[in-house]
């Protein structure tokens, strides 16, 4: 049974070793910047989708991404008023 030690195995010269260091540390570098990328444009679409949901979920007479109210909204004529909005159920008995 050969056992080797890692106290015997010979290191790398400093000049010959720099090379491989440099090389890790950019390729390190390189992986961090597309995995940032990567989420960057993750979340910019889900940024641009969240939006979307919102102003489409946006009701008659809520407020839109416009800012602006469209007539025929709760407490308006025309609307729904108070009592034709649906009001959660509580759960406690």
């Amino acid at each position: 049974m050969i056992v080797i030690s890692l106290a015997e195995l010979p290191a790398l010269p400093l000049h010959t070793a720099g090379k491989y260091v440099a090389g890790a540390y950019i390729v390190l570098f390189v992986l961090v910047l597309v995995y940032v990328s990567i989420m960057a444009i993750r979340l910019s679409r889900i940024e641009r989708e969240l939006g979307e949901l919102l102003d489409l979920s946006a009701g008659p007479g809520e407020l839109s991404a416009a800012g602006g109210t469209q007539p025929g909204g709760l407490g308006q004529p025309g609307g729904l008023g108070q009592d034709d909005v649906a009001q959660p159920e509580s759960t406690l008995a």
